[in-house]
């Protein structure tokens, strides 16, 4: 907003400026001087407040990732040499994890300061925030950001539908989402699991026909062998073997079940 009135300012300065210079009060000209007076502001700011936020960004991505790394390697270990049950050792990660997605979000508050001077700056960090919180499993505050924020990347979406569904919202309505987002990332490398998600959504609504045809249209559009593992079952009326599990932590990041502790890694989360 800030740099929207500076620029202004510049646009009025520079238009001025050309109200006063001998011989040259054409209308023309004084409005291409306070073009210049505008641009000359605003992309310098724009191009400063870019840099800025870019910086919080990589430091809040450096903790996620140094954390990530930590916890892998204390997985590894605690599987090796640790005692207790496997219950107790997911919940001592996940505890780490809370701690460092806690810290990340503290970094992204620096962004907090250049909101006022860029209209983007707040939502592109509520996306962020949106998924940090989702990871925490703070729905309450995850919905609140994703109220605010760009639904621009396939995790995002994901998120977006798993909380339509757990809160209950109108069939209508989460199928429009469903068919938006699909709409969008039909291309994209990740659109598998927007399949499996919304399938898995479709048979818990007891709507298995409806589950089965999109997965004929998705296994044949993907190539993905999961959706057409699960087709198969779907189609031979093997309902209860269906499964995303192969998906891995791309599937059990949304939180809609629970994986077992040795469950092997085929696929890397989405997280962005």
């Amino acid at each position: 907003m800030l740099t929207l009135l500076l620029g202004f300012l510049g646009f009025l300065i520079l238009s001025a400026v050309g109200l006063v210079w001998p011989g040259r009060e054409h209308w023309a000209w004084i409005s291409l001087l306070g073009l210049v007076g505008f641009i000359g502001t605003v992309v310098p700011l724009n191009l400063w407040i870019k840099k800025k936020m870019e910086a919080v960004f990589a430091r809040m991505q450096k903790v996620l990732l140094d954390s990530r790394d930590q916890l892998y390697r204390n997985m590894n270990q605690m599987q090796k040499g640790f005692s207790g049950s496997p219950k107790a050792i997911q919940a001592l990660l996940e505890k780490k994890q809370g701690a460092s997605i806690q810290e990340a979000l503290a970094v992204l508050d620096d962004i907090r300061p250049l909101q006022k001077w860029n209209l983007l700056a707040e939502r592109q960090a509520n996306t962020v925030r949106a998924q940090l919180y989702f990871q925490l499993k703070d729905f309450a505050n995850a919905d609140r950001y994703l109220k605010k924020c760009f639904i621009l990347d396939p995790f995002t979406t994901a998120i977006r539908l798993v909380r339509l569904y757990e809160t209950n919202t109108a069939p209508a309505k989460l199928d429009k989402a469903f068919t938006k987002a699909l709409a969008r990332f039909k291309k994209s490398k990740d659109a598998p699991i927007l399949y499996a998600l919304y399938s898995w959504i479709l048979v818990k609504k007891d709507r298995v026909q409806e589950a089965m045809e999109l997965l004929s249209t998705a296994k044949d559009t993907t190539g993905n062998e999961f959706l057409k593992a699960n087709w198969e079952h779907l189609a031979n009326g093997r309902v209860r073997q269906f499964s995303n599990s192969g998906f891995a932590e791309t599937w059990y990041a949304l939180h809609l079940e629970t994986p077992k502790m040795k469950q092997e890694r085929r696929q890397q989360p989405m997280y962005r």
